[in-house]
């Protein structure tokens, strides 16, 4: 069969990728002998990860940042480390032109960390990411305590719930959440109106509404617990709720 000179010529041009790169590591440097197809089966999952966690400088702008949020859909348990939690990358803007003219008008540097706060957090929600009180403290150089009290500020003032993974991820003693989407509940609200105003997705409010629901009918026979190992839930949790429970009845 007579050789297609134009391909001997150029085809060897179409191996200069980093997929190729990545496969002659495999085998030369690590000595992997799981065959050429599983070796490709892994680099190309490899290059599609780094695909998803890169984005294209042109769409970070004056006053943004790039920034690896932990992914909103991830699970969370007790004692995951970050290192086995997906994360994806998220773009920021620590600095706008509201701020700016925030400051010009003589708004002080406490109002404006606040707005800053708020947005980022909104921002990488809307991205489908959820940073966390550490995140925020290290991006605006300020303690971790500073950011719980601008939160807790935030949400007073404005009586919203803001999306981070305290109240996303059920992480730490907030229970915030729980309080305004059980209230939500009892209120005749719909399940996807309480997704949408909490900034929860719809399987996380009907979660937290039937834990609510399930302790709450045992709760004037069994002790937290008895309550606790019938439920499946946490002591702490289960007690949440009680408290939950006592507060509405009092309307609180």
């Amino acid at each position: 069969m007579k050789s297609n000179s134009l391909s001997d010529t150029y085809e060897p041009q179409l191996q200069k990728s980093m997929k190729t790169v990545l496969c002659s590591r495999f085998i030369s440097e690590y000595g992997f002998l799981g065959g050429r197809e599983v070796i490709e089966l892994i680099v190309n999952d490899l290059i599609k990860i780094v695909g998803e966690h890169q984005l294209p400088l042109s769409r970070v702008k004056k006053g943004q940042i790039l920034w690896q949020a932990v992914a909103k859909d991830e699970t969370s348990s007790y004692g995951k480390s970050m290192s086995d939690t997906r994360t994806i990358p998220v773009i920021l803007t620590l600095v706008s032109d509201e701020e700016i003219n925030m400051r010009i008008n003589g708004s002080s540097i406490t109002q404006i960390r606040k707005n800053v706060t708020e947005r980022i957090m909104e921002e990488a929600d809307e991205q489908r990411g959820t940073l966390s009180q550490p995140d925020i403290a290290l991006l605006l150089a300020i303690s971790r305590a500073s950011v719980g009290k601008y939160i807790q500020d935030i949400q007073n003032e404005k009586g919203i719930t803001l999306p981070y993974r305290g109240t996303i991820h059920d992480l730490g003693p907030t229970v915030t959440h729980k309080r305004d989407i059980v209230r939500l509940k009892l209120q005749k609200m719909s399940t996807p109106e309480i997704a949408r105003r909490t900034k929860h997705s719809e399987e996380a409010v009907d979660r937290y509404i039937n834990d609510y629901e399930r302790v709450t009918r045992i709760s004037e026979i069994f002790k937290p617990e008895d309550i606790a190992f019938v439920t499946n839930l946490s002591v702490s949790l289960v007690n949440e709720y009680l408290d939950l429970k006592k507060d509405f009845q009092t309307g609180g």
